[in-house]
């Protein structure tokens, strides 16, 4: 009976370890020293002390030579700009604005300030293009470079199709 009585206690104590959010794994890294099976009960709950020439874990002591040998942080990688087609409606153009920029809004409403640099190509129908000819409400398909360190977006390829006002004189 005694035996039954000692391991229901073992039963009831783990229980309530596991439940109580107190696990195996916490208390052996909270208290490494092992444990004997001499040791009375209490004695297996309860941490070891730290030894004298260790030092204590809110203030680790670390040698010059280990402070040296550090390897350094890695570096971090080098943002490439990337290259996204975006399309939709010319909402505003500034052909004097040095380097000349678009706006462009899709039909959901999102419109992108885009620059057009010196080396952009603008066309419609194949024909080429100056930023000076393009006109608020044209369809525009714009190819361009999107640098992800300044946030920054430089044209390379206009498309220009046919805006709303230009099918309807064609009618």
């Amino acid at each position: 009976m005694s035996r039954f009585v000692s391991i229901v206690g073992i039963l009831v104590v783990s229980f309530t370890l596991v439940f109580s959010g107190v696990g195996l794994a916490a208390d052996q890294a909270a208290a490494p020293a092992a444990v004997s099976t001499d040791a009375a009960p209490a004695a297996a709950t309860t941490p070891a002390a730290p030894a004298a020439n260790q030092s204590s874990p809110a203030a680790p002591a670390v040698s010059d030579a280990a402070a040296q040998t550090a390897p350094a942080p890695a570096a971090i990688p080098t943002l490439k700009p990337i290259v996204i087609t975006f399309s939709g409606d010319l909402a505003a153009v500034d052909a004097k604005a040095t380097p000349a920029t678009v706006t462009v809004q899709d039909r959901y409403g999102v419109r992108k300030e885009i620059s057009l640099p010196a080396e952009a190509k603008i066309s419609q129908s194949g024909a080429a293009k100056t930023a000076a000819d393009l006109k608020v409400g044209d369809k525009l398909t714009v190819e361009y470079t999107y640098d992800v360190a300044s946030g920054k977006r430089a044209a390379q390829v206009i498309t220009v199709g046919e805006s709303a006002s230009s099918k309807a004189a064609g009618q």
